[in-house]
Order: C-alpha cells, then structure tokens, then sequence
C-alpha cells in the first residue's frame, strides 16, 4: 500500500515467510481459522486479498475453495512475485486477477462476498488513510460481506506498552530470532509501523458499515477479527 516505511520492492523481503512465523506466534492460525469460518458460509464466488503478496491468504483460501474467484491486491511486485510462485504448488489451481496497485486507487467493477486484510494496516501512517482503506473495503463488498483483518494494535502511550514489548521480544527470541532482528521490529514502532488501539480500530470498522466486529484471534498485539458489513437496503 502507498504510504508505507517498509521498502517491500527490496530483495530481502524473500524472507518474509520464514521470518513471520518466529514473529507472530500462531501466525498460521490467522488463516486457518478463517478458513474454517467461511467453510460455514454459503458458495463464496469472489474474494478481495487486500495486500496479497507473499501469498499466505491466497494459498489457503485457493486450496480450500478452488472454483472461488480471487482478486490478488498488492503494491510490491516482489512479493506478488511471491505469491505467484507460491499458488502453483495449489491444484487444481484457483482463478486470480492480480493487481499491483493501492487498492485505495483501483477501480473495480463489482463487489466481493469477502475481503481480507492482513497485517496492513499497521503499516499505515495516517489515520484518516487507514480509514480510507478500511472504506474502500466496505465498500467493495457486498451487502452482510465479511471482512477478515489483522493488524497490530496498542496504544504506544499507555503505561503497558513497554511490557508488551518486553512479552514479545521474550517470544521473538525464543523462537531463534536474534536480538539484532528484534531491536529493528522494536525501532519500527513510530518509524515505519503506526499501530492503533483494538479500541478505535472497532469504531473505525463500524464507522465505515460494518455492523458487527468479533474477534477471533489474539498474539501478543497481534489481533485478527471478523467485520460483516451492514446491510443497506432493508
């Protein structure tokens, strides 16, 4: 997405998907268990993967849902790179349009059952840019369409931050990521991640249509939630 630090066109982000797993304890779970709430969903036709590359969401929702019709969003042509090179081990393989742009400014035709969105957000400096994205989310999809999201979420101010940093960097260490890796995760904080509280991220969800926000996954300040957009028209 536009607005961010991270020099996702950079090589190194090759990575990504060795060094996010020691990051995010129960990182896989995110996706997982949003797979098995949408196996309880009526036939899902189409889905939006709002910063797709890498491939995570893609992977699992294209094995699970094969004849679903996916639209791949993503700034970084590295990491769409990625996630093409990742999608043709899934067979039979699934139909995907891929984008790389902001999704912010891309045009699209119809509207989605489902939208998912993870750990984005926090890359986004400015609120009212969060909310826009959060926006064009509800507004691509359809009516009572869900949007699966995850992000980190504190508030960098409140006297518990400095010991979920603490919390965390034991977790990053012990699954074998160097104290070095860490100082530049904590040092990111400000820089180049802009978390918000899980607080005003729920307001921001049901400003923008969404008519309930549940939670169903927590690490650390990682949290991944469902948001069903309201219907408009009864």
């Amino acid at each position: 997405m536009k607005n961010l630090q991270h020099d996702w066109h950079n090589p190194i982000v090759s990575s990504y998907q060795n060094t996010i797993r020691q990051k995010i304890i129960g990182y896989d779970l995110i996706y997982d268990m949003m797979t098995e709430i949408l196996h309880s969903s009526p036939t899902i036709d189409s889905m939006l993967i709002v910063g797709a590359g890498g491939g995570q969401e893609l992977f699992s929702l294209g094995r699970a849902f094969p004849f679903s019709h996916f639209t791949a969003v993503d700034t970084s042509e590295i990491m769409l790179q990625l996630a093409r090179k990742r999608m043709e081990k899934v067979v039979p393989p699934p139909h995907i349009e891929w984008y790389e742009e902001d999704l912010r400014s891309l045009v699209l035709h119809h509207q989605f059952a489902v939208a998912s969105c993870h750990l984005v957000l926090h890359f986004i400096e400015e609120l009212e840019q969060k909310k826009a994205l959060l926006q064009k989310m509800a507004d691509s999809l359809k009516d009572r369409g869900v949007l699966f999201i995850s992000s980190i979420n504190t508030d960098m101010s409140a006297e518990a931050f400095p010991l979920q940093l603490k919390y965390w960097r034991s977790s990053m260490l012990q699954n074998n990521l160097s104290e070095e890796h860490w100082l530049r995760f904590e040092q990111s904080f400000g820089t180049s991640t802009y978390p918000i509280s899980l607080e005003m991220l729920t307001d921001l969800l049901h400003d923008v249509g969404f008519s309930k926000v549940i939670p169903y996954f927590k690490s650390h300040m990682v949290d991944a939630l469902v948001a069903i957009k309201e219907e408009v028209n009864k």
